[in-house]
């Protein structure tokens, strides 16, 4: 009997634990023909048969505006293939570039994530909404692709 169940449990294990279909994704963000430099890029896919259409990406660009995207969960390159929503945040607008903040008393520090400081943030680059808001797309093909690019206008 033993050897009978084995085959079964290796059968009904084999779909457990399957990564998503995801494929590496990179490219490069500028604004106004400038590279975008260490601006954060945030994907989510959207659903289209499902009310799960699976885990989001993130990146940062570097000096030339390239970023490379990394799936949230499970931590692997790329993005989950098909059509997404993406949110651009300039380095400037970011809740972990701001100062740490103190207690009253002074025994501990601690941060804050202020939306109004990030969308002040936002505004001192005079960067529209329409970056951070979902509005932009982008579609990741099967193959991936190495080569996505942004070219924002202010």
């Amino acid at each position: 009997m033993r050897f009978v169940a084995t085959p079964v449990l290796v059968l009904l294990c084999a779909g457990c634990g399957e990564r998503p279909p995801v494929a590496p994704v990179s490219g490069t963000i500028t604004v106004d023909g400038q590279p975008l430099v260490g601006a954060a890029i945030t994907t989510q896919p959207i659903a289209k048969d499902s009310r799960n259409p699976g885990a989001g990406s993130f990146g940062r660009t570097d000096e030339d505006g390239h970023f490379e995207l990394e799936l949230v969960k499970p931590a692997i390159k790329g993005a989950i293939i098909g059509e997404h929503r993406v949110m651009i945040s300039p380095a400037g607008g970011e809740a972990a570039s701001r100062e740490p903040k103190k207690s009253a008393d002074g025994t501990y520090v601690f941060w804050t994530d202020d939306p109004q400081g990030h969308r002040q943030g936002l505004t001192e680059q005079n960067l529209p909404p329409s970056f951070a808001d979902g509005s932009l797309r982008m579609q990741v093909p099967p193959d991936g692709t190495d080569a996505l690019r942004f070219d924002l206008k202010r």
